[in-house]
């Protein structure tokens, strides 16, 4: 004869749709002497079935019903249930039958359920003050057990007092699942304070607390529109701008028609104009796909410049020419224009009325507006026969080397010679295209020297007396060689002149020592034959 002993009754809490896994008298080992162990559960009517049984590692599944398929055995004796159901909540009983007595584990099994979603289902697009007006209705669906609704506002739990505030709760159970659904409504009476309020919906049951915001996480339509331009800035051509178009509806809408200026484009929420020009300008709109009516626009405008140098590349002139520069501008504002010479900054625009070879060099004007610049430039060559402007010279101070210098426009760069030869010759050409050589000498006598230049175009020559001890100045110049010839005449002219002038005097000279000696000696004679 057997003594079945019963233990007291357990709870065990399972998980909607899990696999609840019941131990055997909390997981205890087995008893040495253990024959077999069967799990058994109470039916509806005070009967009970039988699930699953163990003998000697043989197992045998005898349940039938709603658990035929969905049961077995682990390894520790705990009994497994697949798909946990609100069927499930009920009495499960593990039997040990040993050679000494029968033993009983019940344990309750309670199947709980979070909500399946929680959602604001109707809230108002104003509120207006001193009327009870619908806020919103909450629910809460297929929990157990039924969740528990809060209202709150601006974070604040709402209190029913029949008056300004009204709350309606009802609670539904489906007759299949038995999972229960809460619906909430909040009625709600609004004052000049309540500007910009927020309300929420909090729903929970024994598992789980569900937060719903309203209106951010609630499906509500659109009511603005807004068109984004990426960029922000001033527009330049060549630019790449992005137009997005968005609204405040919950979801977002999903397709949107941005408004071009020749044509309408559909898109998820954006659209790239790619390298603007100036014909991109003007205005812009956009609107949810499903609601033309609700729109919003930009007015784009993309700057431009255009610019026109004449003269521009490489630009060949002679001395005494003159040269018109003109730059034109096609810009979409008021553009600023600088100038330089050389990278050196001008003060004007240049202007050639009457050129000269120090006009020669690298122009180049910078235009811009707002970010956009332009840039253009011409290379001016002034050509033209070389000119001497000055023929120099200087004396080392306790020695005797004398430097003479020939300072020489010209262009093309003319070449310098000089009429004699020194111990040293240096040059040095100058930034506005001035060439000066300097010939260093000893002159052992007075003497003149002059400083031949030439180029393709014309030549010219100066000349300057240099003495053998401290000098006097004295440079004379030349436009050819005929000029320079007839100064070399004159000068031998006049040394011709001066040797003729002593031999006179000379000549002068001697006739009248000679006539003077002759009377000298007829008066000695004249003397002798009176004595």
């Amino acid at each position: 004869m057997f003594l079945i002993s019963a233990w007291a009754l357990e709870t065990l809490v399972a998980h909607y749709g899990d696999i609840i896994k019941i131990p055997c008298n909390r997981g205890a080992p087995k008893p040495a002497n253990l024959i077999f162990t069967k799990w058994k559960y109470d039916k509806s009517g005070g009967n009970t079935g039988d699930l699953v049984k163990i003998k000697d590692s043989n197992i045998t599944v005898m349940a039938t019903d709603e658990y035929q398929g969905r049961v077995s055995i682990a390894p520790d004796f705990s009994l497994l249930i697949s798909s946990a159901a609100l069927g499930d909540q009920r009495k499960f009983t593990c039997m040990r039958a040993s050679a000494d007595d029968i033993f009983e584990y019940p344990v309750h099994v309670q199947v709980l359920k979070p909500p399946s979603v929680v959602e604001i289902l109707y809230w108002p697009t104003r509120l207006d003050t001193g009327k009870l007006t619908q806020v919103g209705e909450c629910s809460a669906k297929e929990a157990n057990p039924a969740a528990n609704i809060t209202w709150y506002k601006n974070d604040q739990v709402l209190v029913a007092d029949g008056k300004e505030v009204i709350i309606i709760t009802s609670v539904n159970k489906h007759h299949e699942t038995g999972l229960s659904s809460t619906s909430s409504i909040l009625r709600y009476s609004a004052s000049k304070r309540d500007v910009d309020a927020n309300f929420t919906c909090r729903a929970s049951n024994l598992t789980s607390k569900e937060l719903a915001l309203f209106p951010e996480n609630v499906d509500y339509p659109p009511q603005k529109v807004t068109l984004h331009v990426t960029p922000s800035g001033p527009l330049k051509e060549g630019d790449n701008v992005t137009l997005r178009c968005s609204a405040d509806g919950n979801p977002p809408p999903s397709r949107y028609i941005i408004h071009l200026k020749n044509q309408e484009v559909m898109v998820e929420d954006s659209y790239t104009l790619t390298m603007v020009k100036r014909s991109h300008s003007g205005e812009y709109h956009c609107s949810p796909a499903d609601n033309s009516s609700l729109l919003d626009s930009q007015t784009l405008e993309v700057l431009y410049l255009d610019i026109s140098l004449n003269p521009s590349g490489r630009v060949d002139r002679t001395t005494g020419s003159s040269l018109a520069v003109l730059l034109q501008t096609n810009a979409s504002g008021e553009p600023t224009v600088s100038w330089t010479k050389n990278k050196a900054r001008l003060t004007a625009e240049p202007q050639f009325d009457q050129l000269k070879f120090s006009d020669s060099g690298l122009y180049e004007c910078e235009v811009a507006i707002e970010g956009l610049i332009r840039r253009s430039s011409f290379i001016l060559d002034v050509q033209g026969p070389p000119v001497i402007r000055s023929v120099d010279e200087n004396q080392e101070i306790g020695g005797k080397h004398k430097n003479l210098s020939c300072e020489v426009e010209g262009s093309p760069k003319p070449s310098i010679q000089w009429s004699v030869n020194g111990t040293k010759v240096e040059e040095i050409t100058h930034a506005d295209g001035r060439v000066t050589q300097t010939l260093t000498l000893i002159p052992k006598e007075n003497l003149t020297v002059t400083c031949f230049v030439k180029n393709h175009l014309g030549q010219e020559a100066r000349s300057i007396d240099v003495s053998s001890g401290i000098f006097k100045r004295n440079a004379t110049g030349t436009s050819g060689p005929r000029e320079h010839s007839n100064a070399q005449r004159q000068a031998v002219g006049a040394v011709v002149g001066l040797i003729l002038c002593a031999l006179t005097l000379a000549v002068i000279y001697w006739i009248y020592w000679t006539k003077s000696r002759l009377v000298m000696n007829n008066s000695s004679q004249g003397l002798h034959y009176s004595q």
